[in-house]
């Protein structure tokens, strides 16, 4: 097999070339944004910004938060999984008797390591269904699940909750939020999500969009009277939508699934490339803006999956990207989500065992964990745009060309400044002016700086050509 650390090496000296390499013959661009002028409104980016999927819960807790704080990981995310908590050997047991140790564990670390939590409340029961039906690959189809079926069929009716059962999952729903509520002797969980990618029929929901809502509003309405009950606020947030959802679900969910009394929706802008994901999201926004969701958007899955090798696999997933590109990639995603006035941004996710998937980090083995291209391009964006704010500079006077982005972000503490070659066929040597004082340039693959002046000068080469395509400036004010 093929080893990961030299290949990651190789990568790095060709992104990063030595200074005396002759300078190439691209366009020569100015960016001063001294003399730039702000543009429509600002957009800041909440202190809580970053969070990560799948994280808190591995085998080494210890080497895992050490590296959620070194990317800058607020928010971690996990599934608060029913058919776990309240499995058929517990179902006829008070709630105190279910199966909560992993969970009081799991709550109890990440507030100790200083992190929120999110966690989803989603899936059937396997006891739920004895003798009941769902909805099969045919949608005029009801199929019986009776016990002695074979375990896929049986998982496959966890994908749904009739309006008989909707008191059973409301009651494991309420149970679990009043026992991680802060009032009940456990830390607080600090917002909670209903279902996960209902939309996604039949993988994760097998029934009708009204038996969706139906249970979507009836779990609202429970945790809202608890919310009353106990004195407390709960952050709830429905939807969890993937892209592309249709305007039925959204419209659905806000008629009669109980919409309005949630604090934001969730949504998974998956694309192949990051301005990809842009575009969905605020196709998102103008569906939601008549229901005043707009900016109440949770992205609580962003990411992509990778592959190891320059090549592109035949099998690959459509949205899957070259590992050696993920550093601008994951940097680029981050900031242009930021700027688009999203809620929150959870990387979908930490870590691949043997696949080498979605993961920021690759768990070869217990003793080696290895960090994969990704990794620093995201802690880039997390330790240093949360808590800025975004400002929309017009450069119409300088003569940029459009496939040169710039996003710029200051604030109480300082600035970053994220640009980037977005054309395959010719860079550009950029000249970068800017205000304050300890100016830094970035290195996307190690998270290492260099000292650089107000005025430096930078080659961006073209998209895909292995060669640095971005700037990650940052600064001190005056």
């Amino acid at each position: 097999m093929r080893k990961y650390i030299p290949f990651v090496w190789i990568i790095a000296t060709l992104l990063f070339s030595c200074p005396g390499d002759p300078e190439p013959d691209y366009p020569r661009v100015s960016l001063d944004f001294t003399a730039a002028i702000q543009q429509g409104g600002t957009i800041t980016v909440p202190d809580d910004f970053a969070g990560m999927c799948h994280a808190g819960y591995s085998n080494n807790l210890d080497r895992e938060y050490g590296m959620l704080d070194e990317m800058g990981v607020v928010w971690v995310h996990r599934d608060f999984t029913w058919n776990t908590i309240q499995n058929a050997n517990v179902k006829d047991l008070p709630p105190n008797q279910w199966n909560w140790a992993s969970w009081d564990n799991y709550v109890l670390r990440a507030k100790d390591e200083g992190k929120k939590i999110m966690g989803m409340l989603l899936y059937g029961a396997d006891w739920l269904h004895t003798i009941s039906s769902y909805r099969s690959g045919n949608p005029e189809e009801w199929v019986h699940v009776m016990p002695n079926d074979p375990p896929d069929r049986i998982k496959e009716s966890t994908r749904i909750v009739l309006e008989n059962e909707i008191p059973y999952y409301v009651n494991y729903a309420v149970e679990t939020v009043k026992r991680y509520n802060g009032k009940n002797g456990h830390p607080k969980v600090d917002a909670w999500l209903i279902w996960n990618e209902p939309d996604l029929q039949p993988r994760f929901w097998i029934g009708t969009q009204e038996q969706f809502f139906a249970l979507n509003k009836a779990t609202v309405e429970a945790i809202r009277a608890l919310d009353i009950e106990q004195q407390t606020t709960t952050t709830l947030v429905g939807g969890v939508f993937t892209a592309p959802v249709s305007d039925q679900w959204i419209n659905g969910l806000f008629t009669s699934g109980g919409a309005a009394d949630l604090d934001g929706l969730a949504y998974h802008p998956y694309s192949a490339n990051p301005t990809g994901s842009l575009a969905w999201v605020n196709q998102f926004k103008q569906k939601v803006a008549p229901y005043g969701f707009a900016d109440k958007l949770w992205l609580n899955e962003v990411g992509f999956p990778t592959y190891p090798q320059k090549v592109r696999p035949p099998d690959v997933d459509v949205n899957a990207r070259y590992e050696g590109d993920m550093p601008e990639v994951a940097a680029q995603t981050f900031s242009l989500l930021a700027a688009a006035g999203a809620r929150s941004l959870t990387w979908y996710h930490l870590s691949d065992s043997s696949d080498r998937g979605h993961g920021l980090i690759w768990q070869k083995s217990d003793a080696e964990w290895v960090k994969k291209g990704g990794y620093w391009g995201y802690a880039l964006a997390a330790r240093h745009l949360p808590g800025k704010t975004y400002y929309e500079m017009d450069l119409s006077n300088q003569s940029v060309p459009n496939y040169i982005r710039s996003y710029y972000f200051e604030g109480s503490n300082g600035g970053a400044l994220i640009v980037w070659n977005n054309y395959p066929l010719t860079g550009a040597n950029m000249t970068v002016t800017l205000d304050g004082k300890n100016h830094k340039l970035w290195n996307a693959i190690n998270g290492k700086s260099s000292d650089i002046g107000k005025t430096s000068t930078h080659t961006l080469h073209p998209m895909n050509s292995g060669k640095r395509t971005m700037l990650f400036i940052t600064w001190d004010n005056e």
